[in-house]
């Protein structure tokens, strides 16, 4: 059994750091080089799922953390609500990066430093493809959210998932937008649920 992870939007591979242990099966990320002929189960946090739905790679099951296929949503109300704030992230980017990844950083409550090696354009080319809506690959999918996150609701997850018979959504409480960093045992024990 083979784990791709993917990490979300200006994290790191350090993300994972709490949840590998916990996986029973060979580790790899995004951008390595892994036999496509083993069961995979895909992982990703907020982002970092939708690059992995986007992939062309075929898994057994993918699993979402916070994941979306469209951050803004789907109804008029939602969309202009969340595309205003995604303009005005955009806007801390570019003006002072620094302080914006500080915020986002606190907003996630993720504790690490900020990763040197972000490179801005990669940033908003990240930004720039969460206005876009894109289709779900079809493997069985698990997506599992927070009731305090700030970035990626629940409201957003059912918007995205709530019609797609292929997606179960659960709920792990307490944490903003890093649950795989701060509740790994729970995120695992799902993982393990659903795959069985």
């Amino acid at each position: 059994m083979i784990y791709l992870l993917c990490h979300g939007f200006v994290f790191s591979n350090e993300y994972w750091r709490n949840l590998v242990p916990l996986l029973d099966g060979e580790v790899v990320f995004l951008g390595d080089t892994f036999d496509r002929r083993k069961r995979c189960i895909g992982i990703g946090h907020s982002i970092g799922f939708q690059k992995l739905n986007n992939s062309g790679i075929r898994f057994d099951f993918l699993v979402g953390l916070q994941g979306f296929i469209n951050f803004c949503g789907n109804g008029y109300a939602l969309r202009k609500i969340r595309e205003k704030n995604l303009n005005r992230i955009m806007e801390m980017f570019a003006k002072e990066p620094s302080k914006a990844l500080k915020f986002f950083y606190d907003t996630c409550q993720y504790p690490d430093d900020i990763p040197e090696d972000i490179v801005g354009d990669d940033l908003i080319v990240d930004l720039l493809s969460m206005k876009k809506s894109y289709d779900h690959c079809g493997c069985p999918t698990l997506v599992i959210g927070s009731d305090h996150d700030e970035i990626v609701p629940l409201s957003i997850l059912e918007d995205n998932f709530r019609h797609n018979k292929n997606v179960v959504i659960e709920q792990i409480n307490g944490i903003s937008h890093s649950l795989g960093f701060h509740k790994p045992e729970e995120v695992f024990e799902n993982i393990k649920r659903f795959c069985r």
